[in-house]
């Protein structure tokens, strides 16, 4: 007998649903599952255009949109359109029996308006899978449904002054390898921390920062107080990586000042990993490259961050001396339902083998992407299943309280 599942939130529960299908039984279907997963209001169309006056009906409380895209009249993808295109943005859930390959495009297609999606169902729909994304229902999308919502607009004078303050902090998440289970190092995410202020997120102020020229004295702010914690951890195994965009090693005095401000902090070169974005271009190719070639040749690590998710990879790789790979997050999300996505993850990983590169997969949240990464011979992880990322001042205990795990079965049993 299949175990029952647990109750979903009442803040999901007590939602309004909207099914569009247009087949009877589907519909009937539906609504006998969503019943059954405690949901009372649930309506349901069997077409586009019906849904469409509903949803512009109940433009400030839109309900769940379970929508097929197979339907006469307005079919599911021009509904969806027309909701971007009137900024009705509802949750949705693709419902449907066509090929991957066309989901996987209407799903770019919400990303792309910024339409909340919690995912896609291949019929005939099973009740544990809808329950699985229904419990996600609520939760937002993106930035925001990880606790980092936006704020007021920095201005430049703002950030400057943040920064000479020393307002700019670094938070950090561990890098766990996978098949031992040792942390090996952390990711330095860099966050605004500011009193009788609300943090400020790198999505609001890193644009800013590069299009005012502060990205510099930001980022040498920054590696200054993760030198210093990185000091504090007294673990010579442990690396620290940093974000670098690309525009900073066009700086010709950037690898020369990035050098010594390791070595007057007293840590070696091969702690620092500069993350640089694969999707980046260089503006000038020949300081960059000079740049990259005199730190690597000083020792610091170089990965390729979001790897995959850009279209100069395979440029990048023939001529940066990168030292690891980082997947991006939507390859791990996606690659449990998404047969493409797992090839493409796949592929990444096999690349990082044949050219001697570790890869590191972003986004780890469940146990089953655990798994799944470590079946797929996946280097390391990193994502809320190890740890949020952490400010410094938790740092050291949570380090030495970790580090000994010598197992993944550590971390599945917590």
């Amino acid at each position: 007998m299949q175990a029952a599942l647990p109750e979903l939130s009442d803040a999901v529960r007590q939602q309004k649903v909207l099914i569009v299908e247009d087949s009877a039984f589907q519909r009937e279907l539906l609504c006998f599952l969503l019943n059954e997963l405690g949901f009372d209001d649930v309506q349901q169309v069997a077409d586009g255009s019906s849904a469409l006056a509903i949803l512009r009906a109940c433009r400030d409380e839109p309900p769940l949109l379970l929508v097929d895209l197979e339907m006469p009249g307005m079919n599911g993808i021009e509904l969806l359109q027309r909701l971007s295109e009137e900024q009705i943005l509802a949750q949705v859930l693709i419902i449907s029996g066509r090929e991957e390959a066309l989901i996987v495009t209407v799903e770019g297609m919400l990303q792309a308006a910024g339409m909340p999606l919690l995912g896609s169902l291949s019929k005939p729909i099973v009740g544990r899978d809808l329950y699985r994304l229904l419990s996600t229902a609520g939760g937002g999308s993106g930035v925001a449904s990880r606790g980092e919502q936006p704020g007021r607009a920095p201005t430049e004078a703002e950030l400057a002054s943040a920064i000479e303050r020393g307002f700019i902090c670094p938070y950090y998440q561990p890098k766990v390898h996978l098949s031992s289970g040792r942390v090996t190092g952390y990711e330095v995410l860099a966050r605004w921390i500011e009193p009788d202020r609300e943090p400020v997120y790198p999505t609001e102020f890193i644009p800013l920062a590069t299009e005012s020229g502060l990205l510099f004295s930001l980022t040498f702010s920054l590696a200054e107080k993760v030198l210093a914690d990185l000091l504090r951890l007294s673990d010579p195994s442990i690396n620290m990586a940093l974000n670098v965009d690309i525009s900073l090693l066009a700086n010709r005095h950037f690898a020369d000042d990035l050098i010594r401000c390791v070595a007057a902090a007293g840590c070696q070169p091969n702690q620092l990993i500069l993350e640089v974005t694969e999707s980046a271009l260089m503006n000038d190719p020949l300081v960059t490259l000079a740049s990259v070639g005199r730190l690597r040749l000083a020792g610091f690590g170089l990965s390729i961050d979001d790897y995959g998710t850009g279209f100069s990879t395979l440029r990048q790789l023939s001529r940066l001396p990168f030292t690891e790979l980082k997947i991006d997050r939507a390859f791990v999300s996606e690659a449990h339902q998404n047969q493409r996505a797992r090839a493409i993850l796949y592929s990444a990983i096999e690349m990082g083998h044949k050219l001697g590169l570790p890869c590191v997969a972003e986004g780890v949240e469940r146990k089953e992407d655990l798994l799944m990464l470590e079946g797929l011979g996946c280097h390391s992880g990193q994502g809320y299943l190890f740890a949020r990322p952490m400010p410094a001042e938790r740092l050291v205990e949570w380090h030495y309280r970790h580090r000994e795990r010598q197992s993944l079965d550590a971390w599945l049993s917590d």
